[in-house]
């Protein structure tokens, strides 16, 4: 096996090592293992699933369809505030953005184009990234 390979596999074994990825770990299997939280996260997806259906249909208004996402932005709003469901949210994000900021180094560094500082949280509104 290559090198290049190796380290990838190296790098890959040391994100799973991560704070980022232990706390996404430990809010997966609290989720798992709630069934109210899997429940509610079950119908929030059978809804939006009906209501990707729906949109598809051309007989359905434009006031049906602004109903149908006002109520998923209501359920996703709900969803965040349920302590487990929002701690996997949280948990999620976290670790999507710390491998977007190693993804990022990475294209920076083969495209030769290299910042000076890297962004901790993957948003670079308030640096000079």
């Amino acid at each position: 096996m290559s090198m290049y390979i190796e380290k990838a596999k190296e790098l890959g074994e040391l994100i799973l090592k991560s704070e980022q990825s232990k706390l996404l770990s430990e809010a997966s299997a609290t989720f798992k293992s709630n069934e109210e939280a899997v429940a509610k996260m079950d119908e929030f997806n059978k809804y939006r699933e009906n209501v990707r259906i729906s949109m598809q249909n051309p007989n359905v208004s434009k006031e049906e369809i602004d109903i149908l996402t006002k109520k998923i932005t209501e359920m996703t709003i709900e969803l965040k505030q349920d302590e487990v469901i929002g701690a996997l949210v949280f948990a999620e994000n976290e670790f999507n953005g710390f491998v977007n900021q190693i993804m990022g180094v990475l294209k920076d560094t083969i495209t030769g184009n290299p910042k000076k500082e890297q962004c901790s949280s993957g948003d670079c509104s308030g640096c000079s990234c």
